[in-house]
């Protein structure tokens, strides 16, 4: 397996601890191990140990791995799962439960939140953050986003808002960020916006918003002072149907079953309101897609 950045004896911990630098963070989210690691990390804030003393338990493991005889591999091995697997328990357990926070937004809800800084983040439904509270403490403002949020971010030490699809940087400003598994969006309402990925780097300015979909980008202009979604209000223009789906289930509170519909077609319309039915049909027509209601739950289909 291809490793694609530079690892030391300290990596996962300044990983865990949120202490990489831009470039470090950036390589290493480009590499095949990155997936894995995340996995065990967000599984492990589920996890309940009792007290132990972590230097003395680490000393024994690696006493245990110095008396076994190891080959040398590149860094995707069992042995590295293992250890990533030992540090995360020995050492990122005790971190998340101490220091790490996680504010999640259900489905069909909207969620106000403080950060320790008095910036302020809305999530919408179906989204959730992560952040070390330590390291705002310091001066740190960094956390994690799954989903969608708007921030009105108090002026400060750098911003940045993570995504698997790219990284968000401000000192103080009013931005809209939202992403699902290859389409990343952000809109500037206030201030100046930087947003990078893999491939592009984009400053926005007030009323200004770019896309990217699979790394391809797309500039366009907003009008609106502050995210349609605020107010429950969706419009679309060419975005794909993973986002209009998600969005129909939290502003009619139901479960999308999936059929075989490829949800990266692009949808360009709005999502009628108070009324299922329509809304389903103004959608679903012109993309050709069937769909059932039952209670609940939507089926949808080619």
């Amino acid at each position: 397996m291809k490793q694609d950045y530079n690892i030391d004896d300290t990596f996962l911990a300044r990983w865990l601890n949120n202490e990489l630098t831009e470039e470090e963070l950036s390589d290493f989210k480009k590499s095949e191990d990155y997936v894995l690691f995340k996995k065990i990390a967000d599984k492990s804030t589920l996890f309940s140990v009792p007290e132990f003393n972590e230097e003395k338990s680490f000393q024994k493991i690696q006493q245990k791995l110095k008396n076994q005889k190891t080959k040398v591999r590149k860094l995707a091995t069992n042995w590295v799962y293992g250890a990533a697997a030992a540090i995360l328990i020995l050492y990122g357990l005790s971190y998340f439960i101490n220091n790490g926070t996680d504010v999640t937004c259900n489905t069909g809800e909207h969620l106000a939140y403080v950060l320790p800084d008095g910036s302020e983040v809305k999530l919408n439904g179906s989204s959730s953050l992560h952040f070390n509270k330590k390291q705002w403490e310091k001066g740190n403002r960094t956390l994690d986003l799954e989903g969608e949020g708007y921030f009105k971010v108090k002026k400060g030490s750098k911003f940045s808002v993570n995504t698997d699809q790219g990284t968000v940087t401000v000192l103080g400003t009013q931005f809209n960020v939202q992403t699902i598994d290859n389409y990343l969006a952000v809109e500037c309402y206030e201030g100046k916006v930087s947003v990078k990925n893999t491939k592009h780097e984009s400053i926005l300015t007030h009323g200004k918003g770019v896309k990217f979909l699979e790394n391809k980008k797309e500039n366009y202009q907003i009008e609106n002072s502050e995210p349609n979604w605020l107010a429950n209000n969706y419009q679309y223009d060419a975005v794909p149907l993973s986002i209009v789906f998600k969005d129909l289930q939290n502003v009619y509170k139901v479960k999308i079953e999936n059929k075989g519909v490829d949800l990266s077609q692009l949808y360009t319309g709005k999502l009628v309101k108070n009324n299922l039915e329509k809304a389903l049909k103004v959608i679903c027509k012109p993309m050709m897609i069937k769909y059932t209601i039952h209670k609940d739950v939507i089926t949808i289909s080619e």
